[in-house]
């Protein structure tokens, strides 16, 4: 026989107690999704990140009108006259072959040197209506319409926007100079190179960048959100847009809040740039101009935005002394003012611009910037906006939870909620689509429920796992044992004589007997 002593009682109701407990917590936590049990967002697959946000990055198209005056063009008489007397001493010196294209190439090179210096306006000016139009991207965080992009998508400088006018407007104008250029040359047997002609085409704009004037500048800001339809391509609809603020563009705080009228929009969450370090991973969602306006991609797919992923490379400091984050993924022109999420999918910054090689000007890839979010904010709170995340959104995101966990009957009761609300939802049409699809093709329901076979397996492992740590702190704790041999069993008692039995008549009562005291001599 085993008996078991404890020298510490307490601390044996302190271990039970505690086995106890444990097992509850545990057993809570294991019928808890990670996420509500952590209480804080987790990291998110890219393509969960890209299915979530998708709805509310939209792109922005910015549109500007003037009236242009331009001034009739003529040459320089004092200069044409130098020009000539060089290259007639050019020809005698032997410099310059006396042959009619290489003279009219010599022209042309000393001409292209400088050209504003052969020409000149009249006092004849034509007024010619001209506009040109930019895209960027934009991210809604409120169900009410509130928008959050860059301020130089939808603001260009007085000086730019001339230049941008001319350039793009008066295309038409240019081509037709070089056009009267090429049937002019023509006569003289000359073929101008194409080098001539991009130098041609350089001249004539920088003449009207010096000389045109602009009047009655009209700027027109629209959003372009996807609009699901059925049966129908999901299509792009503007949407008109007020500028409530913005900053100046960049080295500026390039930041621009819009609004649209509208209600029950699709939301993006804001997250917190201060948490970022160097190797964090992010997303870019945009509409770059090189991928949206693809000639060889089918019209519909302008609605389609795009996702690009990178590294935090760097923080580094703007000239007024704010923080800006250096960052690899890919970003071109119409990725300006789009979202930049972490991995839990939350927007911690806005895509602004990228680096130029000075060399030759061409654009650097894998160094992009992008304004945090926390300089938006700024913004935000001057005019007492509030990032919420809509019903819309809230609704569309558990559809998506239950579609990616294999619950489709469940998602597309989501999806068709969020249809209802707003038929025009993009994407939503194809996750009822694929939705409807999945349970049509779900194989019969087991009558099993894994999920609480898993949960009480779960448990019974946790509770024997417990069990064994229980049994090692009682070692540790130093519990005594004992083994001790059974006692034996105890000699039956003599009889004890009454006190005073009754005595019988005619008998001589005993005399008590004398204990034997073992002395030899009585022996």
């Amino acid at each position: 026989m085993m008996n078991v002593t404890i020298r510490n009682p307490g601390l044996w109701r302190f271990l039970h107690r505690l086995l106890v407990i444990a097992l509850a917590i545990s057993l809570c936590g294991l019928l808890q999704s990670p996420a509500a049990a952590a209480g804080e967002p987790v990291a998110m697959d890219p393509r969960i990140i890209a299915d979530t946000n998708k709805p509310g990055v939209v792109m922005i198209a910015t549109l500007y009108s003037a009236n242009i005056s331009i001034p009739d063009v003529t040459m320089s008489q004092e200069a044409l006259t130098k020009l000539q007397n060089k290259l007639a001493n050019d020809i005698v010196s032997g410099a310059l072959a006396n042959d009619p294209n290489a003279v009219i190439d010599a022209i042309f090179k000393e001409m292209f040197k400088d050209p504003l210096l052969y020409l000149i306006p009249t006092d004849t000016y034509t007024t010619k209506e001209v506009q040109a139009g930019a895209t960027g991207t934009g991210f809604i965080i409120t169900p009410d319409g509130y928008i959050l992009t860059n301020a130089h998508v939808v603001y260009t400088p007085e000086d730019q926007l001339k230049e941008t006018l001319i350039t793009t407007g008066l295309q038409e104008l240019i081509e037709q100079d070089v056009t009267a250029f090429i049937a002019e040359v023509k006569a003289s047997n000359y073929t101008p190179t194409e080098e001539i002609l991009r130098q041609l085409r350089q001249a004539a704009a920088s003449f009207y960048v010096r000389y045109a004037k602009l009047s009655e500048v009209q700027t027109q800001v629209y959003t372009e959100m996807g609009v699901a339809i059925p049966g129908v391509q999901t299509m792009q609809k503007g949407f008109a847009s007020e500028i409530k603020s913005r900053g100046e563009p960049s080295p500026g705080k390039d930041v621009a809040i819009l609004k649209i009228d509208k209600e029950n929009l699709p939301t993006v969450p804001l997250g917190d740039d201060g948490a970022l370090r160097t190797g964090d991973p992010i997303y870019v969602i945009g509409y770059p101009g090189a991928a949206t306006f693809n000639p060889m991609l089918a019209e519909e797919s302008v609605v389609e935005s795009t996702l690009t992923s990178g590294l935090i490379s760097a923080r580094k400091t703007m000239p007024g002394g704010w923080d800006i984050m250096q960052v690899d993924a890919a970003m071109t022109h119409g990725n300006s003012g789009g979202p930049v999420f972490n991995d839990k999918g939350e927007a911690i910054g806005i895509a602004t611009f990228g680096s130029i090689d000075s060399s030759d000007g061409t654009a650097v890839q894998g160094m992009n910037f992008v304004v945090p979010i926390s300089i938006a904010t700024q913004f935000l709170n001057e005019l007492n906006v509030t990032p919420t995340e809509s019903q819309l959104t809230t609704l569309y995101k558990e559809g998506l939870t239950l579609y990616n966990q294999g619950k489709y009957a469940k998602a597309l009761d989501k999806f068709r909620e969020v249809n209802e609300l707003n038929p025009g939802y993009p994407y939503i049409q194809t996750f009822i689509s694929d939705s409807r699809m999945a349970v049509n093709n779900q194989p019969a329901d087991s009558g099993i429920n894994w999920q609480l076979y898993l949960i009480i397996a779960g448990g019974v492992l946790l509770l024997a796992i417990l069990v064994v740590l229980l049994l090692l702190l009682l070692r540790k704790f130093n519990f005594k044992v004992e083994r001790k041999s059974s006692p034996p069993a105890p000699e039956p008692a003599a009889p004890t004589p009454a006190a005073n039995p009754p005595r019988v008549e005619g008998e001589t009562a005993a005399e008590p007997a004398q204990p034997d005291n073992g002395d030899p001599s009585d022996r």
